[in-house]
């Protein structure tokens, strides 16, 4: 009975096993259905791309391909330089590390001290600066306790100007972070199209069908895949970090670029104790050098509606220009009285003899000068600086007024560092980003700069002198390196020659045929000796003295010499009112490359500002014309 029972009870048991089997193969069909419904558009359009491609001809699919292969390459290549870079930069006076992360914050690490950081403004992508040593001046020579105040002097400098203009270190290090990543991409892109070439060549051009082929094995796959997944988390790893937003805001950097920065550490005590008498100092200062400007815009407006016959200084960007305008109108009044009268008989001069005589007169008579001179026949336009000696806002100036005197050429007679240090290529970049673009640039070394100054000055895009006659901005301009070399508490001769040896040799080159120089830019003038003996370039042009000394002529072997010895008073560290006057010039030249007119624009110490009346080039015999009173008195102790 028990038999008749089990057997009574098993196909009720396995009908609903085969009813749950059926639903679930007709739940799959349906899937199955769907899929294929919802997959046959792609499939349509998979095999009408296919038939595209197939129908095109082969040179258009190889170029096509190679072009894929490029741009993705390309693509890979920049976002793995990007997330990658990493460069030295320095900070102040300090070396420093800056890196790439992917942690979006900007984090100055100073060690011991604390640090900062602020939100990136790149969103995901970061950067990491890791503050290094100060470099020690020399390792050769004994440093005495003289050299040694000397250099932190300059340290201190360096930090305030990192303190006021903030905008020069961090342009420095991303240029520098940038320079980098595109190396790295350059590697990587190298090395991508060197594989795929090396799998062309072992697969017998046939790379793309050997690649499928392998991946259709599980172990190949398998081994690619954890391949590339390390190799990507070998990179961005790194790169993501681990920093956390320590440290607290402060409110006395509110207002500043670093409003919102999170400091921590000392650092956040430092700054809390003497920032207000930092900004104080820095506010000032901000507030001196936008009145100069200012001042500087109304002097040199005023001076171009009077054609630059008269000096103009202004106070309060304020002018008195009816007052200049006739000031200017007797200055022609008198110049007309001045003129000599005709010669008794010159009437009487009448057909081919009267033109032939005023011919000969026009060749004899030597080249006007002057403001007049210049408003008819200027050609090239420079503006000419010296010594500035790493004052960032003075280098601004100079870049405000290329910008007014619409000059062509901007001259940098040299000493634009204070010690010529790898950190002081701020220097090179604040007056690099001055002088606007399209105006063509030539620097001389003086002797506070060193050769890498010379060589950041060239690789900005700088002309910078080397003994050889060089065109720049319609100009022949000749000059050298300064024969002396002064870093802190030092000086000593930077090569064989002397100042008055490399003189000689400029002169030799100037006097050669075809050289057709048309100034001389050297920082120290003691240079200019046997240039004058010469004679063979009509404009020597020095800085070096921290006086206006002004314009000299004297005659030489082949002919005038003009002596402009330009000033730039000792203004201190980089920051802070002016000590002394400070002194631009804009010199003017002619289509032959002659000069028309010189004029001086002085900044003063109340930060007024005197754009000077456009002066002749004086005749030969002259010494000092516009000469500083201070310049004067030093000439007549002597």
């Amino acid at each position: 009975m028990t038999s008749t029972l089990r057997s009574d009870a098993e196909p009720s048991s396995q009908q609903p096993a085969s009813q749950s089997t059926g639903a679930h193969q007709d739940r799959r069909a349906r899937a199955r259905a769907a899929v294929h419904t919802l997959t046959r558009p792609l499939a349509r359009a998979h095999q009408a791309r296919r038939r595209w491609w197939s129908s095109r001809t082969v040179a258009f699919r190889k170029v096509t391909r190679t072009l894929v292969l490029l741009a993705v390459t390309a693509v890979l290549s920049v976002a793995i330089g990007l997330v990658t870079a990493s460069a030295s930069s320095p900070i102040g006076p300090h070396t420093a590390r800056w890196s790439t992360t992917l942690d979006s914050q900007i984090t100055l690490d100073l060690g011991p001290l604390g640090q900062a950081s602020l939100d990136s403004p790149a969103g995901v992508i970061g950067v990491e600066v890791v503050l290094g040593e100060i470099p020690a001046e020399s390792t050769s020579t004994q440093v005495d306790a003289s050299t040694l105040g000397q250099t932190l002097s300059t340290d201190a400098s360096s930090y305030v100007s990192l303190v006021s203009h903030p905008d020069l270190t961090v342009k420095a290090g991303l240029r520098a972070l940038l320079a980098d990543a595109v190396r790295r991409a350059g590697l990587v892109a190298s090395l991508v199209l060197c594989l795929v070439a090396v799998g062309r060549l072992a697969t017998s051009g046939r790379l793309r069908d050997s690649l499928l082929a392998s991946m259709r094995h599980g172990m190949a796959t398998g081994l690619a895949a954890v391949t590339a997944v390390g190799t990507v988390l070998a990179l961005l790893v790194p790169a993501l970090g681990t920093h956390t937003s320590t440290g607290t805001t402060l409110s006395v950097l509110a207002g500043t670029p670093l409003e919102g920065a999170r400091l921590s550490g000392r650092l956040a005590d430092v700054v809390q104790a003497y920032g207000p008498k930092v900004r104080e100092v820095i506010d000032d200062n901000e507030a001196f050098y936008a009145k100069a400007g200012a001042n500087m815009t109304a002097a040199w407006q005023a001076s171009q509606e009077v054609d630059g016959l008269v000096d103009v200084t202004v106070a309060d960007a304020a002018v008195d220009t009816q007052a200049l305008r006739a000031q200017a109108d007797a200055l022609v009044a008198k110049q007309l009285d001045d003129l000599p009268s005709p010669q008794p008989g010159a009437s009487e001069l009448t057909g081919g003899k009267a033109q032939e005589t005023a011919t000969a007169q026009a060749t004899q008579a030597p080249l006007v000068t002057g403001g007049l001179a210049v408003r008819e026949h200027v050609a090239t336009t420079a503006v000419l600086s010296t010594d500035l000696h790493c004052n960032l806002d003075m280098i601004t100036l100079a870049g405000q007024l290329d910008r007014l005197a619409g000059a062509q050429v901007h001259l940098d007679d040299g000493d634009l560092t204070m010690t010529g240090s790898n950190p002081e290529q701020l220097c090179v970049d604040a007056l690099t980003s001055a002088v606007p673009r399209g105006v063509a640039r030539v620097a001389t070394i003086g002797n506070h700069d060193s050769d890498e100054t010379g060589q950041q000055l060239r690789s900005r895009g700088w002309t910078v002198t080397d003994g050889t006659v060089q065109e720049v901005g319609g100009l022949r301009v000749l000059g050298d390196v300064d024969a002396n070399r002064t870093p802190a508490g030092r000086n000593y001769q930077r090569g064989q020659e002397n100042s008055e040896q490399i003189g000689q040799r400029l002169a030799e080159v100037s006097c050669e045929p075809g050289s057709d120089v048309d100034l001389v830019l050297i920082h120290q003038p003691y240079t200019f000796s046997p240039l004058i003996s010469s004679g063979c370039a009509p404009l020597l042009v020095a800085g070096h003295s921290h006086q206006e000394y002004g314009m000299s002529v004297s005659e030489g072997a082949q002919g005038p010499v003009a002596q402009l010895r330009a000033g730039a008073g000792l203004g201190g560290t980089s920051v802070g009112k002016l000590k002394s006057d400070a002194y631009l010039h804009v010199l003017a030249f002619d289509e032959e490359g002659r000069l028309l007119g010189w004029r001086a624009v002085t900044i003063h110490t109340d930060a007024s500002v005197t754009v000077g009346a456009w002066n002749e080039v004086p005749p030969v015999g002259t010494s000092w014309q516009g000469a500083s009173q201070a310049a004067l008195e030093i000439v007549s102790g002597d």
